[in-house]
């Protein structure tokens, strides 16, 4: 899941009521994950926490950028080292203005290059700023330990990498 690269431009913040009146919010930051129990070579249901740091900006006020905080829960019913399936999952961005927003993730897809696994997770702002509009994640993760991790009973239990959120009107 972690980081083909993911391309960082420089944002200007929308307040959270223009992500309601038509602009798209774009986030982008580092993300650290945590699978229990930890991902093997053998297909097992696993949860999924996740916790972001994103800096978030859009067309409304060029030259500002926000921070906010992003956090997951989600489980999947197979995943294992090589992909990982999302089920469903759901994040609350809490934004520095004291706004948040929930997200429900009912579609992804995970694809492995060169060591790196990238996951699109897609879904809907079911509360707050853009709620009813869509979300798109993208994460590309590296393991958090030596490639030899999902060899042992134990799994892959971590990974870090950088994320960008995506919330259109």
């Amino acid at each position: 899941m972690c980081a083909t690269a993911l391309v960082g431009t420089s944002f200007g913040w929308m307040p959270s009521a223009q992500a309601r009146g038509g602009e798209a919010v774009v986030c982008v930051g580092k993300e650290s994950i945590e699978f229990s129990p930890g991902l093997t070579l053998d297909p097992r249901p696993t949860d999924v926490t996740a916790r972001a740091a994103y800096r978030c900006g859009g067309a409304g006020a060029p030259g500002r950028v926000l921070p906010a905080t992003g956090h997951i829960l989600g489980h999947s019913p197979r995943s294992t080292c090589v992909t990982l399936n999302s089920g469903r999952a759901r994040e609350t961005v809490r934004y520095g203005d004291g706004t948040a927003s929930e997200i429900s993730y009912t579609r992804s897809s995970a694809g492995r290059v060169a060591g790196i696994t990238v996951v699109t997770m897609n879904g809907t702002v079911t509360e707050g700023p853009g709620k009813g509009g869509a979300a798109s994640r993208t994460i590309a993760l590296l393991p958090h330990a030596l490639p030899t991790a999902r060899l042992t009973p134990e799994g892959l239990q971590r990974a870090v990498g950088r994320v960008q959120l995506e919330i259109h009107p």
